[in-house]
């Protein structure tokens, strides 16, 4: 049997904070990626290169987001069967190639092409990134470290923002793909060196020694996921069902259902209002200026949405915080059609920003809900599937904006997306404890004293 690295192994390090922040440092990579195409495309337009037309645009940015759907599904399936580290590794060199492909891209169809090919790693990345997060850190504070990885793609769009503005003029567009090439062949060995394989994914192998490596050199808490499905595969109780098999089995298969509609609901207003906020605004008798204050303002609140909602979920659970927030959301956008002052409403828009980044606690609220056996291919399925919500927002606005209806219903769409993620989220069942005996030991450990 191969025995798998111990990365870095020069000396040794939390293996939470190792596991943190480079999973980090990953996602921020991600969301350079994942707003790089959105960056250049004025230019593009602008210099018509290949003959681009915002209808072929359209179509690249399309691509681009299925290739992410199949790559979260195929991803955490695969993270289950073979572990969390080659997976990320690919991931991170599937995004990194692709993308410094696109910078001598010949034509339109083969841009497009590396674009598709790009959005299959970075979409695999994430849910793989979310469980070993989950697996390494205290499992009381698992929602609160899921939040503060997924913080990287708003820090990521933002470098990505700053980097535009000085490097397309000076060094054209292909410079900006070039760079977030190079980038990824960094983030590649930082990543080889320092992320570990899951312990818990080692131990329900039956890699024992390998997971007792691993727990020695990072550390491994007591409190942590990992630790205790060390104890476990030492105590000789180490039997798991399959992933798939998990997801559908009693107590788990409603869930398995539901995650995907709410973060189909989830996404699609985070993804509509992104796109379509500054325009929605100004058809509303706001400036063109202040359209895009709101955006960032979107964009401020979402970031910090992404640790306090995650940190509340930890403390107050799931459930009511989730929900909560979703209402609050569409009571928020509903505020909206009554055109109040631009000050009230700069501060409406920063909640809902806040309250859109719900669907970050939702990813977490999936990674917390099943064992480590089935957690990759449930969180694959979830922001899989959850990015057709994605897809259909910024369509589904402009159909509104562009028909009779106007900003004010565009508003109503995101407020009913948001209640309607709010009742899902409150009627997914209570787990059976008797279906994982994994899943019951974690539950009781993260249970107050």
């Amino acid at each position: 049997m191969s025995q798998i690295s111990v990365p870095g192994k020069e000396r040794a390090v939390s293996g939470a904070r190792s596991v943190v922040l480079t999973c980090l440092a990953i996602t921020i990579l991600d969301g350079v990626d994942l707003i790089m195409f959105g960056a250049v495309l004025p230019t593009l337009l602008e210099l018509e290169q290949w003959g681009i037309t915002t209808a072929s645009a359209g179509l690249i940015g399309s691509l681009s987001l299925f290739g992410m759907m199949a790559g979260a599904m195929l991803a955490g399936y695969i993270t289950d069967r073979i572990g969390r580290r080659p997976v990320v590794l690919a991931c991170i060199v599937s995004f990194s190639v692709f993308t410094g492909l696109c910078a001598i891209a010949p034509n339109l169809e083969m841009f497009g092409l590396f674009r598709l090919l790009a959005g299959l790693g970075f979409g695999g990345a994430l849910p793989t990134l979310i469980a070993l997060t989950q697996e390494y850190v205290k499992v009381d504070r698992r929602q609160f470290y899921n939040g503060v990885i997924q913080t990287g793609f708003p820090i990521g769009g933002c470098v990505v923002a700053i980097a535009a503005i000085f490097m397309i003029p000076a060094f054209g567009w292909k410079s900006m793909f070039a760079v977030g090439g190079l980038l990824g062949v960094v983030l590649f060995v930082i990543a080889y060196r320092n992320l570990p394989e899951s312990i818990a994914f080692l131990a329900s192998k039956g890699r024992h020694d390998e997971a007792r490596e691993l727990a020695q050199h990072y550390s491994i808490d007591a409190g942590a996921e990992s630790g205790m499905a060390l104890d476990k595969s030492t105590s000789g109780s180490t039997g798991s069902s399959s992933g798939l098999r998990l997801l559908f089995a009693p107590g788990y298969r409603i869930a398995t259902v539901m995650f995907p509609l709410i973060t189909f609901f989830g996404l699609l207003v985070s993804y509509g209002m992104n796109t379509w906020i500054p325009q929605m605004l100004r058809s509303s008798g706001y400036d063109l200026g202040s359209a895009l204050t709101f955006l960032l303002a979107f964009n401020i609140g979402s970031g910090f949405g992404m640790v306090v909602i995650t940190g509340l979920a930890d403390r107050l659970g799931s459930r009511p915080v989730i929900s909560v927030s979703f209402v609050f959301g569409a009571l928020a956008v509903s505020a909206l059609t009554l055109q109040p002052a631009q000050a009230l409403v700069f501060g409406l828009v920063l909640l809902i920003g806040f309250c859109a980044s719900s669907t970050t606690g939702v990813y977490g609220f999936v990674g917390v809900f099943y064992p480590a056996a089935a957690r990759g291919t449930a969180l694959g399925l979830a922001v899989g599937l959850g990015r057709l919500g994605g897809v259909c927002g910024p369509v589904l606005t402009g159909m509104i904006m562009s028909s009779a209806l106007g900003a004010d219903w565009a508003f109503y769409a995101f407020a009913f997306a948001g209640v309607a993620a709010a009742v899902l989220v409150s009627l997914v069942p209570r787990k059976n404890k008797t279906v994982s005996e994994t899943d019951v030991s974690v539950e009781k450990a993260a249970e107050p004293a």
